[in-house]
């Protein structure tokens, strides 16, 4: 009989308040109290884990009860499948084995209520909180939150390294840019008495600009295959900040390195246009 430690006491709406679907097998009912059959609604991952291809419906489980006095070991039925959920976030890596039991059957010191509306939740929370004092009038309501707001804690600090990441990459690429007009630049500074003689001989500004962009595209291409490499040895350790990207991703890999050579082509266009004006008379007088 699998054992299991981790698990969420809920009521007998939470999964159709919060939409998460049932795979199989019921949700729970108001029938399943501490007089009853102890029961659980085990997830995906777990169904996957411990039965392997068997119908989880009807098995029984051990699960350690939550009890003032300390865990003690619960037989349980299983009832349900739920469908697997990021109970930490969109962030969250692997998928957890979750076992739910009915709050009815295992209540503990404190709960949190989750309450579908129409329209802004906030709005709601004057109607919650006289609900709540028709009860009990001495328990407090904290962390009064709508899902966006859930959803956007959960992804505040992947969100803020990728921004991190973004901006320290939108600087290196204008560094790059930099790096790559500047050097081809100097390039054409040192080599306008050569343009000169060529233009002088017959060679037309086009045939200029070819050649300079030719050599232009050396130095893109090697630059670019070699940062390739170096991203695809470097992707592994990166892997725990992505989220919906796999590390050897082609379509990003294709869309940076286009990306890159975009950038260093438009930096190229103007020490290339400036090689292709060069007056022969001019250039050769100033040598």
């Amino acid at each position: 009989m699998p054992q299991f430690r981790r698990q969420l006491p809920v009521s007998s709406g939470y999964f159709r308040t919060l939409g998460i679907p049932l795979l199989r097998g019921r949700a729970f009912t108001s029938g399943d109290t501490a007089a009853n059959q102890p029961v659980c609604i085990v997830n995906e991952e777990l169904a996957r884990q411990y039965f392997k291809g068997r119908d989880p419906i009807g098995a029984m489980v051990s699960v350690q009860a939550m009890e003032p006095s300390g865990p003690k070991p619960v037989v349980r039925q299983v009832v349900g499948v739920s469908h697997q959920v990021k109970v930490e976030g969109l962030a969250e890596k692997e998928n957890d084995p979750e076992i739910y039991v009915p709050i009815t059957q295992n209540p503990w010191f404190w709960a949190a209520i989750a309450v579908r509306t129409q329209g802004d939740p906030l709005n709601m929370v004057a109607a919650v909180k006289a609900a709540v004092a028709r009860i009990d009038k001495q328990e407090p309501l904290t962390r009064i939150r709508t899902m966006d707001q859930v959803l956007a804690e959960s992804v505040a600090e992947p969100r803020f390294r990728a921004g991190l990441t973004g901006a320290f990459a939108a600087i290196a690429l204008a560094l790059a840019a930099v790096g790559i007009f500047g050097v081809l630049a100097f390039s054409v500074s040192q080599r306008t008495r050569e343009f000169g003689i060529r233009m002088a001989l017959g060679a037309q500004s086009a045939d200029v600009l070819r050649m300079v962009m030719r050599e232009a595209l050396k130095i893109i291409v090697t630059g670019v295959a070699a940062g390739l490499l170096l991203a695809a040895a470097l992707t592994r350790s990166l892997a725990a900040l992505l989220f919906g990207v796999q590390p050897h991703d082609m379509v990003t890999f294709i869309g940076s390195a286009a990306l890159l050579a975009v950038v260093a082509m438009i930096a190229c266009a103007a020490p290339a246009l400036r090689a292709a004006r060069v007056d022969p008379a001019v250039a050769l007088h100033q040598e």
